[in-house]
């Protein structure tokens, strides 16, 4: 017989404040552009998921001056560059950037796969060339900043160094940390000091390298964001370690550029889901002020060369559809927004946990939380520290189950009547996942 349910109470505590949120999106491979026919996916992304952080990887590998290795230090020449930079590949990123632009959001480039093979050791992994590396890195960013006029602040440099090809050139800790200093020097030399680095984005998720690169302090005003990726479950003592390394530059955000789940058989489809969400909440909850899915739909990645389905849209002829993994994200994607504080809340039920988001004025919350019971609850959230007004109003109601797509359920009360069920009364089925916003656009959406 099914359990009748039990009461779970949850406090919010706007006056407690943790992490501000940069925001949330997605991986990236502008070679989908299609000179445009990818804008009603891109749109879905936008509009519909929420996405305002976007990695964009133009070429899929790091060789991209010089594929075959043929060509050596002469693929750096002007002319050389200005042909690759022009050419079909170069031109669907940038019109993918400037379409970004034009919503206000400045996505960041990044880099991955191996380098041409004359920047290698004998080995052919091991990134050798350091130098000349870096002056391709900054034709890069260069050509995009005074040739484009792309707005963007940041840019990763190495992808997954840690692992070496094909997801980019091996580099240790060390030498990681001299080819960043390296690449300071280039960019300064450049003029473009507004650009700030995205380091390490390591496979392995630990402090090695962020430990080589804070040793070395005349680059806290370079470094933008610690990016860390993650594929499993971590624990929080793993989380505590890569955040007390980070506080040494206080001014670097600390970003999940890469999370998901590495299930290619596409036969688990609501357990990527449900472990994808899980993760999402681990990271915020470790404080990480932003996360980007891997990745935006399924696609051939070069650096791998293959096609993978770890997309959060399904790949069809001319249309990209959401899979199960894409509702659970956009319950928080889309409205836990960039600038809001996430807040403090506390759940008295054993397997429910609820995160809590707020703006500055503390007029707006969306409370979103996971019943990871196999038996429903009857939530009432009380919430402290908020405009009056907001107190008065309702929040929209979105669930997403194993038989719902962040689903709106309805509108709910902040406050009741009835005491002491009176706070924000709502039903949450076994093994769901909910929010309850505030949010105007929120009330609108289904309208």
């Amino acid at each position: 017989m099914n359990s009748p349910g039990s009461m779970a109470r949850v406090r919010v505590d706007a006056s407690r404040a943790h992490q501000t949120i940069d925001g949330f999106g997605v991986n990236i491979n502008s070679k989908y552009w299609n000179d445009g026919k990818l804008i009603p996916t891109m749109r879905l992304l936008h509009d519909d998921l929420g996405a305002r952080l976007y990695r964009v990887d133009i070429f899929g590998k790091s060789d991209w001056i010089d594929e075959d290795g043929r060509l050596g230090p002469a693929a750096l020449d002007p002319s050389h560059l200005e042909r690759v930079y022009t050419g079909p590949t170069a031109r669907s990123g940038w019109a993918m950037i400037r379409w970004l632009n034009e919503r206000g959001i400045e996505p960041y480039l990044t880099c991955s796969g191996n380098a041409p093979r004359w920047m290698l050791a004998e080995d052919g992994q091991t990134l050798a060339d350091h130098d000349r590396f870096c002056d391709m890195l900054v034709s890069l960013v260069e050509w995009a900043v005074k040739r484009e006029n792309l707005k963007f602040t940041l840019f990763g440099p190495l992808n997954e160094t840690d692992l070496g090809p094909p997801e980019g050139p091996r580099v240790s800790p060390e030498a990681f940390a001299q080819v960043i200093a390296l690449l300071d020097q280039k960019l300064s030399a450049k003029g473009l000091d507004h650009i700030k680095l995205v380091v390490a984005e390591q496979g392995r998720f630990g402090t090695d390298y962020l430990k080589a690169i804070v040793a070395l302090p005349h680059l806290a005003s370079r470094i933008g964001v610690f990016g860390m990726h993650t594929y499993s479950d971590l624990l929080p003592q793993q989380f505590a370690e890569v955040s007390a390394v980070a506080q040494a530059f206080p001014q670097a955000r600390l970003w999940m550029s890469e999370f998901g789940d590495l299930d290619q058989s596409g036969e688990k489809e609501w357990y990527v889901a449900w472990k994808m969400a899980s993760r999402l909440f681990d990271l915020l909850e470790a404080s990480f002020n932003g996360a980007m899915a891997w990745d935006a739909y399924d696609n051939y990645h070069d650096h791998d060369e293959a096609w993978t389905i770890y997309g959060l849209l399904r790949t069809g002829l001319r249309v990209h559809t959401p899979k199960k993994r894409y509702h659970p994200l956009k319950q928080i994607f889309r409205f836990a927004l960039p600038g809001w504080q996430r807040v403090e809340s506390v759940s008295e039920a054993p397997g429910l946990r609820v995160l809590a988001f707020a703006n500055d004025a503390r007029d707006q919350v969306s409370l979103v939380g996971m019943n990871t019971t196999g038996e429903a609850l009857y939530l009432n959230a009380w919430l402290d520290g908020f405009d009056d007004a907001m107190l008065k109003g309702s929040v929209a109601y979105y669930r997403t189950s194993e038989g719902e797509n962040c689903h709106r359920i309805g509108d709910v009360p902040v406050r009741g009547p009835n005491w002491p069920f009176n706070g924000i009364d709502a039903y949450v089925p076994p093994y769901s996942i909910f929010t309850l916003t505030s949010l105007e656009r929120a009330a609108r959406s289904d309208r």
